[in-house]
């Protein structure tokens, strides 16, 4: 599953993963003279302090590519924020 990030302002962009209400990461435009555009990941938290730049790459899409989904129990992907697939009993890890 492919997720486009979500455009915060000119050059912010949030990646949705796994959790519908946290951001995975961000991703910021920066403007390089000599290289171009540069896209920054950054792991998201809460706190900027405990923000951590985790890659770079020169296009917006290579940069959400980076963003990888939290594996499940299953090792399916969840969908739609459901917690479990059907069939799964619930609190099973």
């Amino acid at each position: 599953m492919d997720r486009k990030p979500i455009r915060y302002d000119a050059d912010t962009w949030l990646c949705i993963r796994n959790d519908p209400a946290h951001p995975k990461a961000i991703i910021r435009r920066f403007r390089d003279v000599k290289r171009g555009d540069v896209y920054l990941v950054i792991k998201w938290d809460v706190d900027p302090a405990k923000q951590v730049l985790m890659a770079s790459a020169t296009t917006l899409e290579r940069a959400n590519e980076l963003v990888h989904y939290d594996p499940t129990p299953t090792g399916r992907e969840r969908f739609a924020g459901y917690p479990d697939f059907a069939g799964e009993a619930r609190g099973k890890q």
